[in-house]
């Protein structure tokens, strides 16, 4: 008896051994690795980053992360994915970098699709180093000078309150003598001003104001171009971009259904915006035009996305004036 329970406990203990070597070998089976820049990043950098995934044995399909995995301080400008052999694949990303200070970026998920199962692994947490290309030295606050006293006079509230007298008298007279032979006139009707026009007429004025400037603005360029944008988006859409912050516009116009072209342009111009007036950015002069160009893409695309809806707003327009051109015609 005690034999047979010794049997079965060595049977057992070899169950358990020969299981937890099957577990270890499937754990190690795939290995996954990431390439990121060794150097540090400006605002507005664009990087490669790779990742790489070693499988020892085959696999039916790999599913890496996709464009949403980086945060909002990295953009996503492309991928490309490669197979390298029936064991191994990997993908390389083009980003642009947007932060102002260290980003870390945690584990990133790839799954593993087998003909049996699905498995998933994880890159290793990694952190891209700010670059800061500008430094200031604040000026130090001087002292308060004392407040000089100036002797009281009363002269001159008589002389405002004659002059107000005197004014007040001629328009009263003007008025009261002008109104008797004064004839009805027509009243007028406002001509409606199609936005898509206006923004063009905006940012032609903006280009041509900082083209003849001999000493660029960087920052007092980017405020009118986020301006010029933020003004169409409150007109048109009703959204208040003007007192927004940029995080808060581009909620809004994913909540508003805005097309997801101009969203982009927006997003683009109101980060480089910011970063100009925030985060201490100098762009050169090929940003800077770089920029203006994502905000007439902007207006090009504005003319195809928004026709139908400013021609409804021109229509309510019309009818809201309607009445009184009734009236005008009546007069005459």
């Amino acid at each position: 008896m005690i034999k047979f329970d010794l049997l079965f406990i060595l049977r057992r203990a070899f169950l358990f051994i020969l299981l937890f070597s099957t577990l270890r070998v499937v754990g190690v089976a795939q290995t996954v690795s990431t390439h990121t820049p060794d150097d540090s990043l400006t605002v507005g950098e664009v990087f490669d980053l790779s990742i790489t995934l070693n499988s020892a044995s085959p696999y039916t399909k790999i599913i890496f992360p996709d464009s949403i995995s980086f945060g909002p301080s990295l953009e996503f400008i492309s991928q490309q994915q490669f197979k390298v052999s029936d064991y191994s694949d990997s993908i390389r990303y083009k980003l642009q970098f947007f932060g102002i200070e260290d980003i870390s970026i945690p584990p990133l998920p790839v799954r593993i699709i087998t003909e049996v199962d699905t498995l998933l692994v994880f890159t290793e947490s990694f952190q891209l180093v700010y670059k800061q290309t500008i430094t200031s030295q604040e000026d130090p606050l001087k002292p308060l000078k004392p407040i000089f006293p100036f002797p009281r006079t009363i002269w001159p509230y008589f002389a405002v309150l004659l002059l107000l007298l005197v004014a007040g008298y001629f328009i009263w007279a003007r008025y009261f003598k002008e109104k008797e032979a004064e004839p009805i006139q027509p009243r007028t009707i406002p001509v409606f001003e199609n936005p898509v026009v206006e923004l063009e007429n905006i940012l032609n004025s903006i280009k041509e104001k900082h083209t003849n400037t001999p000493e660029k603005n960087y920052k007092e360029f980017y405020s009118e171009l986020g301006d010029a944008l933020r003004w169409y988006i409150e007109e048109l859409y009703k959204i208040p971009a003007l007192e927004s912050t940029t995080r808060e516009v581009l909620r809004y116009m994913d909540a508003f259904g805005v097309d997801v072209e101009m969203v982009k342009h927006t997003r683009k111009v109101l980060n480089e915006a910011d970063m100009t007036k925030f985060a201490k950015f100098k762009p050169t002069l090929d940003q800077s035009w770089k920029a203006f160009h994502e905000a007439y893409s902007f207006l090009d695309r504005t003319r195809i996305v928004d026709r139908d809806r400013i021609e409804r707003i021109r229509q309510e327009f019309e009818n809201r004036f309607s009445d009184m051109e009734e009236v005008n015609d009546g007069m005459g």
